[in-house]
């Protein structure tokens, strides 16, 4: 994953965690217990875990699993999200694999990256509407905040500093550096 691809989904991360639950924020902070895993069924599960490596694949930085971004996002749907927003999720999950299954014959973990990306891309846009929650938005942004807030995402795929000097909004970035997630 390039660094502006990094930089972009960091900065949209922190713009749209605006419209999470605060209550998100207090569980981010806890240590994962995969015993909360009780919300989503096994197949539902494994959908979670292969739309988020979609979303942030293993590149030279670790990828969504790696990060244990499908554990925090079953976590929050659980216990953070109003109940009209955890339909919004699940009903998404079975939407966008039945749709896949149409447009291609195949789930989506059969198809390739780049076909996972154009599909993605087309059935987000096709799904907008002003002024309501899709379920590929949500997710999507679900998918950037537990990544940008874990912390293999915080360690090795941004430079994490608990004391970060001034900020630099144009601060150039040299051949090896990591981008800064604040």
């Amino acid at each position: 994953m390039e660094r502006r691809e990094l930089l972009k989904i960091m900065a949209m991360a922190v713009g749209g965690s605006v419209a999470l639950p605060e209550s998100v924020f207090a569980r981010i902070g806890e240590a994962f217990n995969p015993a909360d895993l009780t919300f989503f069924r096994l197949a539902q599960r494994e959908q979670v875990a292969m739309l988020a490596e979609a979303i942030i694949p293993e590149t030279d930085t670790p990828g969504a699993i790696a990060a244990g971004v499908p554990g925090w996002i079953e976590v929050i749907v659980k216990d953070c999200l109003a109940p009209e927003d955890q339909v919004i999720i699940t009903e998404g999950l079975a939407e966008i694999m039945l749709r896949c299954a149409k447009d291609h014959g195949k789930s989506i973990d059969k198809l390739s990256a780049d076909e996972q990306v154009a599909f993605l891309t087309a059935y987000d846009k096709e799904t907008q509407e002003p002024g309501n929650k899709s379920f590929l938005r949500q997710f999507k942004e679900l998918t950037k905040f537990c990544y940008v807030n874990s912390e293999v995402g915080a360690t090795q795929a941004f430079d994490y500093q608990l004391v970060p000097g001034k900020w630099v909004a144009d601060m150039p970035l040299e051949p090896g550096m990591k981008p800064s997630p604040m």
